[in-house]
């Protein structure tokens, strides 16, 4: 191989790692637009914004029901394990399920 060819070549090489990368950039863009509006709504129309904030957590006869143990000792709980549950946002996971929601669906 003369100097020419390996010059050829190497040209050929970064076109393609080139085309590689924006095949890579694209499909990753492709993904990030993929929302169902299950999980863009999970903030308002979820099962904890509903059920628990909305109806349980005024409540205490229907919380201890609901959870069998009350307010104050599924707070000692969630004290205990937050640190263990938590879930710091990342470029893929922007709102993690909160230590909160992580427990009382466990508990249930």
């Amino acid at each position: 191989m003369d100097k020419v060819d390996k010059e050829i070549l190497k040209i050929l090489l970064q076109e393609e790692e080139e085309d590689d990368e924006i095949l890579l950039l694209h499909l990753s863009e492709e993904k990030r637009k993929q929302h169902d509006p299950l999980f863009t709504k999970r903030s308002t129309e979820g099962y904890h914004e509903i059920l628990i904030n909305g109806h349980l957590k005024n409540n205490e006869i229907k919380f201890r029901e609901f959870f069998r143990l009350n307010r104050n000792q599924f707070d000692f709980i969630l004290n205990l394990v937050t640190d263990d549950l938590t879930l710091n946002p990342t470029f893929f996971i922007r709102k993690p399920i909160s230590p909160e929601e992580k427990l009382a669906v466990t508990l249930r």
